[in-house]
């Protein structure tokens, strides 16, 4: 029997490790029941029908997935009789295209990848009955742990969530808009708080900022084209459509003095980049080519979020000189990125520290937050 978009199914979401807590907090504020976290991947509660705005609204998580089945398997036929018997038929049309997107296997009887991918996908096809694969893509996500399988319906796509479709340039070491928007979510920052990133770069932690509330409708997802969930798709970024062109209309007459959102770097070009990557995203924020240490002083309670320049992705680090921005923004809530075990040396013990991977280097985000609160 096929599912129906109001019967209750098992998401998993993917996103950054070590920032879980971002995508946990972003559910539980759209009413979503959290079930279990590792790390990585955030299990939670919804309905088939809640697909598309998972898509277009969750701004911290990598991708959104199906969980279809859960099982033991230290065998291949094991697995392939666990496929088989999963109710992968529910979700599926007939003539199904089955694509295995990724697969992860770690700690397992069965740890070769080539003949787990040929198992797996012949165990999807007889499952369905077989398939000339002329219709809709269906992504299959497969991650095997000390034994233990997760089969998984991919509903984003190729392109993971993070392509918001704003950013065709960006800098020497542009930080991922997901790991962003969650470090701007774990800041608890609101919109009635002026927000500064002295190191903005090509502007993605101002724009995710200015973005937040909006939906990441202007882009194509897979599960689009599935039939069951094809008139919601429409129906949704119809909507979600108009919200943008209110927004692109409300961006032309705002005035400068209403930008609550600056973005500063000394590197003039880049700073260009972020005006054109701001247009795109139709966010107001106040950019300008200036080196922070020129940086006027702001004593209003603010935001300072923002991803330090630091030797590993750039040739110039300026932990020894960070010191100067609680000159600039002595009242600030700071929320900043950087590799370095010794920083609070440098800018005092922090509030709290989350440590994730940044583009394949182990970041801290060091929060500070109780002087000003």
């Amino acid at each position: 029997m096929a599912v129906t978009l109001h019967d209750q199914v098992t998401f998993v979401a993917f996103c950054t490790s070590g920032l879980e807590g971002a995508v946990a907090f972003e559910l539980r504020k759209y009413n979503f029941k959290v079930t279990y976290s590792s790390s990585g991947r955030i299990f939670f509660l919804g309905t088939l029908g809640d697909v598309p705005f998972l898509n277009m609204k969750i701004k911290s998580a990598d991708r959104i997935s199906i969980l279809i089945s859960q099982f033991q398997a230290d065998t291949f036929d094991e697995l392939f009789d666990n496929v088989k018997s999963s109710n992968i038929v529910d979700f599926l049309e007939p003539h199904a295209k089955v694509t295995i997107e990724k697969m992860k296997i770690t700690n397992s009887k069965l740890s070769a990848t080539g003949a787990v991918a040929s198992v797996l996908k012949k165990a999807l096809v007889e499952s369905i009955g077989g398939t000339d694969e002329t219709g809709s893509e269906y992504r299959f996500i497969l991650i095997i742990k000390n034994d233990i399988v997760y089969l998984l319906l991919d509903t984003t796509g190729e392109d993971g969530l993070n392509k918001r479709g704003y950013r065709t340039r960006s800098g020497r070491a542009p930080l991922r808009e997901t790991i962003a928007a969650s470090v701007i979510i774990l800041s608890k920052w609101n919109e009635n708080i002026e927000l500064f990133d002295p190191f903005c770069g090509s502007g993605t932690i101002p724009i995710e900022a200015a973005t937040m509330e909006l939906p990441n409708s202007n882009r194509t997802f897979s599960s689009e084209k599935w039939p069951i969930l094809k008139d919601r798709w429409q129906e949704l970024k119809k909507e979600y459509n108009q919200l943008w062109q209110a927004r692109q209309r409300q961006a032309i007459i705002e005035l400068a003095s209403d930008k609550k959102i600056h973005g500063y770097d000394r590197d003039c070009n880049i700073v260009r980049v972020a005006k054109e990557n701001a247009k795109r995203a139709s966010a107001q924020i106040d950019f300008s080519c200036i080196d922070f240490e020129d940086l006027p002083v702001n004593t209003k309670r603010s935001y300072v979020i923002s991803n330090l320049p630091y030797g590993e992705r750039m040739e110039d680090d300026i932990i020894e000189q960070i010191p100067i921005l609680k000159e600039k923004f002595p009242n600030a809530c700071y929320y900043l990125l950087h590799p370095s075990e010794k920083f609070e040396q440098y800018f005092g013990r922090a509030d709290k520290k989350v440590r994730f991977q940044n583009g394949g280097i182990w970041t801290f985000l060091y929060m500070y937050y109780k002087h000003v609160m």
